[in-house]
């Protein structure tokens, strides 16, 4: 049994998780090894092509790489196509510690972003972005400049007694494609032989990394654009972004949607939102991060 810690929970599991940051006793959540079975399920409140929601539980299949059943945030039971000793059983880890994760959590009531974040003055600053549009290249490049890393790829957010978001970190890695991995390999290096089934690899950002939670003082939503700059929005342009980025948007529909339309619009209330339009030429990537930097300094 292998154990580990990340978004604040302690994680046991019987698949090895690489790149994680180590657990301890008394596990919050649970990972196994079983047999899953949509195909048996009788009632379904919300149905996708690869994906049901039953209640409490959330079914998630892909063809050749396995079937993974989520049930009340707090068990994960995965059914891999190939042995796990196989090369094909390295395709469900990452599937486990992303959209899995992002689900499970989703079900213990956290508010689930797809983002990533890095800790500037002891507050997270987070990207939010479609996939491609550079969260995690900016967030390593950030990581490079002395900013340690929150979260990458899922951001996890709960709010305090009183009202104010914080940021749950995640995995001290990022997730970058070749490309990016070529501009910061000096100073990081890849953590394991997996690669996602677009390519990308598992990157260490350990220097710097807490497991403890991060108050959130900044929000930029990615976009492409080779003109590049910060842009502030009107409060409805926050409330729609954050909704379109939201776990719970794509999946769980009229399940929880009430409850996590509430939540973005706590965050928007709380925290500063902005449009962030960026160039994907690296040579352009420091300007990108001092860009950044002199927004956050302006402290609008």
């Amino acid at each position: 049994m292998f154990r580990y810690k990340a978004f604040g929970l302690e994680i046991s599991s019987e698949v090895e998780l690489p790149g994680m940051t180590p657990g301890s006793e008394n596990p919050d959540v649970q990972i196994i090894r079983g047999e899953v079975n949509h195909s048996q399920v009788t009632h379904v409140d919300v149905e996708g092509s690869n994906y049901l929601v039953s209640g409490e539980d959330v079914y998630l299949w892909w063809d050749d790489i396995g079937r993974v059943k989520i049930s009340e945030g707090k068990r994960v039971t995965v059914d891999p196509i190939a042995d796990l000793e196989g090369s094909d059983e390295i395709n469900v880890i990452p599937f486990i510690l992303g959209p899995v994760m992002a689900l499970l959590l989703h079900q213990r009531r956290f508010l689930v972003l797809h983002g990533s974040s890095v800790k500037v003055h002891g507050r997270a600053v987070a990207f939010l972005g479609n996939r491609g549009n550079g969260k995690s290249t900016t967030a390593i490049h950030l990581y490079q400049d002395g900013y340690p890393l929150v979260t990458d790829d899922i951001l996890a957010i709960k709010f305090g007694e009183d009202g104010l978001p914080m940021v749950y970190p995640g995995y001290p890695h990022v997730r970058l494609n070749e490309d990016s991995y070529n501009h910061v390999k000096t100073k990081t290096d890849i953590l394991t032989p997996i690669r996602t089934i677009v390519g990308k690899v598992f990157c260490d950002a350990s220097y710097g990394f807490s497991s403890e939670p991060v108050d959130l003082e900044r929000i930029y939503v990615i976009e492409k654009d080779d003109k590049m700059g910060i842009f502030n929005l009107k409060s409805q342009e926050n409330l729609f972004d954050l909704i379109r980025h939201s776990v719970a948007n794509r999946i769980f529909q009229h399940t929880t949607q009430k409850e996590n339309l509430i939540h973005c619009a706590q965050l928007v209330n709380n925290v500063n939102v902005k449009r962030l339009e960026i160039s994907h030429s690296f040579g352009r990537i420091q300007e990108l991060v001092k860009m950044i930097e002199v927004d956050l300094e302006k402290g609008d």
